[in-house]
């Protein structure tokens, strides 16, 4: 059988197990008595090596784990952290000795959307080979291909930082060409810086602030450096007051589906074109528009 979803412990780094599918990712499954979101498992399997270690140490599933997405050949190339609630003690009870489906309560950092998924279930065939692949998606679904980019980057250089035998080298190129022809949205913005500095999938940053990280290093190209913007008339028409505001308004939403505070952490109040801009320069980023 084939599984395309594993789930990890992050004590242990053990395989809790596998499934088919999973329910409620988007956060359209919640647990009201509780208040948490409720996950269903299909058909999922334990690990032998899971099953031996709550034997051995008797403990219960509580913990933190991830949601790993798995490749055709069985590889993990991105992650999601949750926090399981459940206090099923295994090693009473005894471990289900069929694949079966597994009903988990638990806090999600973020939700999937069902767009999101699908980009998933491509990049398990094939990584991304070409740029602008993601332009052929509406705005929600530049947000899913940029969320898939994001945690299949974090996944990879957490990875790398882990294991010694990896150097995360920086590109010591410094000029890169954006292409501007399908930025049209604040998500689009970030799917077309990523691939200008890493190639087509590429990552570097996914708002502002993450943006900003980048650029110290880690991600490909430490600035300063130069970057030429090719048909940048297309944001400049795309990218107003409005722009911005509907990706903040998205945001506070997302938030208050999972459940958190409403905190403003960018405010849109100028065209977002000229604050990309000036984000850009106020890192050392010398912006040349074609």
């Amino acid at each position: 059988m084939t599984f395309p979803f594993v789930l990890l412990d992050d004590s242990t780094d053990l395989v809790i197990g596998h499934c088919t599918d999973i329910i409620g990712l988007d956060g359209t499954v919640i647990n009201l008595a509780e208040g948490y979101h409720q996950l269903i498992l299909k058909h999922f399997v334990f690990s032998y090596e899971f099953q031996q270690y709550i034997l051995q140490k008797k403990e219960s599933l509580s913990r933190y784990a991830y949601v790993g997405m798995l490749n055709k050949d069985n590889h993990t190339i991105g992650n999601y952290g949750l926090f399981i609630h459940d206090t099923i003690k295994y090693h009473k009870l005894g471990f289900p000795t069929l694949a079966s489906d597994l009903k988990l309560n638990v806090s999600i950092h973020r939700l999937i959307s069902a767009q999101e998924l699908q980009i998933w279930d491509q990049w398990r065939t094939s990584l991304p080979s070409e740029l602008n692949q993601w332009a052929t998606y509406d705005e929600n679904g530049r947000r899913a291909w940029l969320s898939v980019v994001k945690s299949h980057n974090n996944m990879n250089i957490a990875t790398e930082v882990v294991d010694n035998t990896l150097d995360i080298k920086e590109d010591q190129a410094t000029t890169f060409q954006i292409d501007g022809t399908y930025i049209t949205s604040y998500a689009s913005f970030f799917c077309a810086l990523g691939e200008a500095i890493n190639g087509p999938g590429g990552y570097y940053g996914s708002d502002f602030n993450s943006f900003i990280d980048c650029t110290y290093g880690g991600f490909g190209a430490n600035a300063p450096f130069t970057l030429m913007w090719a048909n940048h008339q297309v944001a400049r028409s795309y990218l107003d007051t409005k722009a911005w505001q509907r990706e903040i308004d998205w945001m506070r939403a997302e938030n208050e589906r999972l459940g958190e505070e409403d905190f403003l952490v960018e405010v849109g109040n100028r065209p977002l074109y000229h604050a990309i801009i000036e984000n850009l320069e106020h890192q050392g980023i010398t912006v040349i528009l074609q």
